[in-house]
C-alpha cells in the first residue's frame, strides 16, 4: 500500500486503531513523525518533513558521508519504519511491531531455501508476463539479471535483452559474457546499445530525490535501456538491482561466526576471502574474533573516538568486516564529526538490540537498494516503461535472508542458493561464472569529463555552510579520481548526491 504525499492523524478515538505496514523490501518505505499524539506518516520523507516543519538532520547526513550504519533518515524526527515491521496507533500511543522477520533461521537449509527461491522467481517473473502487453529484460552478462532474462524466455518469444557498452569505457569482460549467452536460447533477441558522453556518470542528475541517493548520478545508461525496450514496444523491463545484497551477504558475518563459536567455519571464510581479495587470512580472522569479543558499547565508543581524531578506514578489513561500518573517508567537517560522535556516545548508553552484525549492514544495504530502484522506476517511467526488480520482491528478500549468511557469502562457489535454486532453468555457464565486471572506468571518466560542473558544485556547498563537510578535501578528491587515482566512491557520490539535495530542498536549486 503507497501513501501519496503525507497524511495527519491525531489518536483521539479509544477504540480504534490504525497499524501502518511497511514493505519487507524496503523498495516502497513508510515514513512517521511522532509527537504525543499527533503523528504524520506518508511515503515520501520530504512530504512529511513539510507537514512538520522538520529540517535536514546533520547526523543522518554525515553518517551517509562515511558510511556508518545509523538509523536516522535525512530529516530530524523523520523515521522509516524498518522492513517488515509494523506500528500500530492507538489512544494510548503507538507501537511498534515486527511483522516478518528478516533474521535467518538457523535450521534451514540451502536445498530448502533453493526451493523456496525457485518458486518465488518462476512466480514473480509469471505474474508480471499476465499483465504486460510486452516483456524485455537487462542482459548485462551478470549472473543476476541474465538469469531473468532467461526466465522471462518462458513467457515471451522473443524477448528483448539489452546490453549497455559505455563507448570511452566498455567492460570487455561483461559485454563478451552478454554476446555469448545471448546465444543460448532463440528466443533472445540481443541488443547492445552504445552510450556516449552523456551517459557518463554525473552528466544528467536525476532531480526530486526524496532522500539523498547516489544513484542519482549515474540513470544515463538505465534511460538509455528503457528507451530502447520502449522503442520495440516494450513496457515492461526486468533489472537485476538487489541480486548481490539478499544473495550475498555484507562481511560482518565474519564477526557473528566467531561470537558463535564457528571458528573451523570462519577460517574457512577468512582463507578463501583473503585469497580473492589478497589479503592475509589471519588478518582477518583475528579481527572477526577480536571485534566479536568486544562489547557493543565499547564498538560504539571506539567509534565515537575514531571520528573526533578525524580517522577512517584505511585497510579492506577495516572497511568490510565491521559491526556498524567502517568511515571511508575525512572529509566531515568537525560539526559534523562532533554531533556524530556524540549520538554514537548516546547509542552506547542504549540497551543492545541484540542484533548481528551481518544483519545492520544487510537492513542499511536494503534500504539504499530501495531507493536505487526508485530512481531506477522514475527513470523507466520517463519512457513509459515499468521497470521491476524481481531480487527486492519482499518474498524473495524473505526467502533469501532466511538462510544463514554464511551459506549465502561462500566463497567456495558465486552465489551458490541462485545456483542452486535455478539449476535446469538457466545455463549452467550462467550460473557458474565466476567473474564480475568492474566499472570504476566509466566513473573516473565520467569525473574528468564533467569536472567543470562539479567544481562549481562545489566551490561553496550548502554542505559546507551547514557544517557538514570541508569542501577543499571534496575537491581534492575530485581531483584524484579524475586521475584514475583509487576512489572512495561510495562516499564521494554520496557528498554530492547530498549537496544538490540540500539545494533543493532548501530552494538553492
Amino acid at each position: 500500500m503507497s501513501f501519496p504525499g503525507a497524511y495527519s492523524a491525531v489518536l483521539v478515538d479509544e477504540t480504534g486503531e490504525v497499524t501502518l505496514v511497511a514493505d519487507a523490501a524496503a523498495q516502497f518505505p513508510l515514513f512517521v513523525s511522532a509527537t504525543g499524539q499527533h503523528v504524520v506518516f506518508g511515503s515520501e520523507a520530504r512530504a512529511v518533513a513539510g507537514r512538520t516543519a522538520a529540517e535536514p538532520d546533520l547526523v543522518a547526513l554525515a553518517a551517509q558521508v562515511v558510511a556508518l550504519f545509523v538509523d536516522r533518515t535525512a530529516f530530524s524526527g523523520v523515521h522509516q519504519l524498518e522492513p517488515g515491521s509494523a506500528l500500530r496507533m492507538g489512544a494510548h500511543g503507538t507501537t511498534r511491531l515486527t511483522v516478518t522477520s528478516l533474521a535467518a533461521d538457523a535450521g534451514k537449509t540451502l536445498g530448502e531455501c533453493a526451493d523456496e527461491l525457485r518458486e518465488c522467481l518462476v512466480t514473480a517473473i509469471e505474474a508480471r508476463s499476465t499483465t504486460s502487453a510486452a516483456l524485455s529484460s537487462d542482459f548485462s552478462g551478470g549472473l543476476d539479471s541474465t538469469s531473468l532474462a532467461f526466465l522471462a524466455t518462458r513467457h515471451a518469444d522473443p524477448l528483448p535483452v539489452v546490453t549497455f557498452a559505455q563507448a570511452d569505457a566498455p567492460v570487455d569482460d561483461d559485454l563478451r559474457h552478454a554476446q555469448r549467452y545471448a546465444t543460448l536460447d532463440a528466443r533472445l533477441r540481443h541488443h547492445v546499445v552504445t552510450g556516449g558522453p552523456e551517459h557518463l556518470p554525473y552528466r544528467d542528475w536525476l532531480s526530486g530525490a526524496d532522500q539523498p541517493h547516489s544513484s542519482r548520478l549515474a540513470m544515463g545508461p538505465t534511460g538509455l535501456q528503457t528507451s530502447t525496450v520502449a522503442s520495440l514496444g516494450c513496457d515492461t523491463h526486468f533489472v537485476g538491482e538487489g541480486g548481490d545484497l539478499v544473495l550475498g551477504a555484507p562481511l560482518g558475518y565474519f564477526i557473528d561466526l566467531a561470537r558463535r563459536g564457528e571458528l573451523t567455519t570462519l577460517w574457512r571464510h577468512c582463507t578463501a576471502w583473503g585469497r580473492l581479495r589478497h589479503r592475509s587470512p589471519l588478518s582477518l580472522f583475528t579481527r572477526s574474533v577480536r571485534l566479536a569479543s568486544t562489547s557493543r558499547r565499547r564498538s560504539l565508543l571506539m567509534l565515537a573516538r575514531q571520528l573526533g581524531h578525524g580517522a577512517f578506514a584505511r585497510s579492506w578489513e577495516e572497511h568490510n568486516i565491521t559491526p556498524w561500518g567502517g568511515p571511508m573517508c575525512d572529509w566531515l567537517a568537525p560539526p559534523a564529526r562532533e554531533a556524530l560522535a556524540e549520538h554514537l556516545v548516546v547509542l552506547a548508553g542504549e540497551a543492545d538490540d541484540g542484533m548481528d552484525a551481518g544483519d545492520r549492514a544487510t537492513m542499511s544495504q536494503l534500504k539504499s537498494a530501495g531507493g536505487t530502484q526508485q530512481a531506477v522506476r522514475e527513470t523507466g517511467a520517463r519512457h513509459g516503461v515499468t521497470v521491476h526488480a524481481p531480487f527486492l520482491d519482499a518474498r524473495v528478500v524473505r526467502t533469501c535472508l532466511s538462510l544463514a549468511a554464511w551459506r549465502r557469502c561462500d566463497p567456495a562457489g558465486p552465489k551458490p542458493l541462485l545456483r542452486k535454486a535455478l539449476s535446469g532453468l538457466v545455463p549452467e555457464v550462467v550460473l557458474s561464472r565466476r567473474t564480475k565486471g568492474d566499472y570504476t572506468g566509466a566513473a573516473h571518466l565520467g569525473v574528468r569529463r564533467n569536472m567543470p560542473a562539479l567544481r562549481k558544485l562545489m566551490e561553496n556547498p550548502v554542505s559546507a555552510e551547514l557544517g557538514l563537510i570541508e569542501p577543499r578535501r571534496v575537491r581534492e578528491a575530485l581531483t584524484l579520481a579524475a586521475r584514475g587515482i583509487e576512489t572512495p566512491w561510495a562516499s564521494l557520490n554520496q557528498v554530492l548526491a547530498i549537496e544538490l539535495w540540500l539545494r533543493e530542498v532548501m530552494g538553492r536549486a
